[in-house]
């Protein structure tokens, strides 16, 4: 209100100065002492004042002006805002990243564990670890067997045979007796092949079990020790895309 007063005043007061009669230069002039005689000046038409006019047009420009102004305040505080922001983050101290954390163990499924497609098992006898294969396909475990010899002791039947592991350049030894025979059939044979079961103690980390395995040649294998359904039956579930989900075997632990 006050800036539109003082628009008006200015107005007022310009167009008032231009508006009044001339004053004379001459300081010596004299006035007639009849003053009947002085001639009227001419009365000049009336004219319409501009100074409303003039202030109605320009508080209507300062009405129009006030959306832009309140909008440009509003964008700089906004933009204030983002800036004290960016401020702010920039002063903080770097923040770290959380230490990566290590797989869980394979949690049971069930009342049964998850097992991988290879595994270390610990058999005894020999008292060792080996690498195993997991084949759900398999019915019976098996292990390879070379130099097999049967002979008798106490009365027994038992079998001697050599197993060579890929972790050792010398092949492990084993007598056992023999628990029974099964006959095979191979696809690429018609006739079935006969083979010895032996009964070893096998431990995939602290679990123990009395596993059969089937004696065979297994040497063209990457894995001499395969772990088929038996062993697995009613304690795992096998997933093939994961290996060595649990410790090996310590005694004592």
């Amino acid at each position: 209100m006050l800036v539109r007063f003082i628009l008006c005043a200015i107005l007022a007061v310009t167009v008032g100065c231009v508006a009044q009669s001339p004053v004379p230069d001459d300081p010596d002039a004299t006035v007639p002492e009849n003053a009947a005689e002085v001639p009227r000046e001419t009365e000049l038409p009336v004219s319409i004042d501009p100074v409303p006019d003039a202030c109605t047009q320009l508080l209507a420009s300062l009405d129009d002006t006030q959306p832009l102004l309140s909008s440009l305040r509003e964008s700089l505080a906004e933009q204030t805002t983002q800036l004290e922001r960016a401020l702010s983050e920039l002063n903080e101290p770097p923040r770290r990243r959380p230490p990566s954390e290590c797989p869980a163990l394979p949690a049971p499924i069930g009342n049964k564990e998850l097992i991988g497609g290879i595994e270390w098992v610990y058999m005894d006898p020999p008292g060792r670890h080996f690498r195993a294969r997991v084949d759900s396909g398999a019915e019976t475990s098996s292990l390879s067997a070379a130099e097999v010899a049967v002979f008798e002791r106490d009365g027994d039947d038992w079998i001697r045979f050599n197993f060579q592991d890929d972790s050792s350049d010398e092949p492990v030894h084993f007598e056992l007796p023999i628990k029974r025979t099964v006959l095979v059939r191979q696809v690429s044979s018609d006739k079935p092949e006969r083979r010895y079961v032996v009964d070893i103690d096998v431990r995939l980390d602290q679990q123990l079990q009395t596993t059969e395995f089937t004696l065979t040649d297994r040497s063209s294998m990457t894995y001499p020790v395969l772990l088929g359904r038996a062993f697995l039956m009613d304690l795992y579930v096998v997933d093939v895309s994961r290996s060595y989900t649990h410790d090996r075997y310590e005694a004592g632990r």
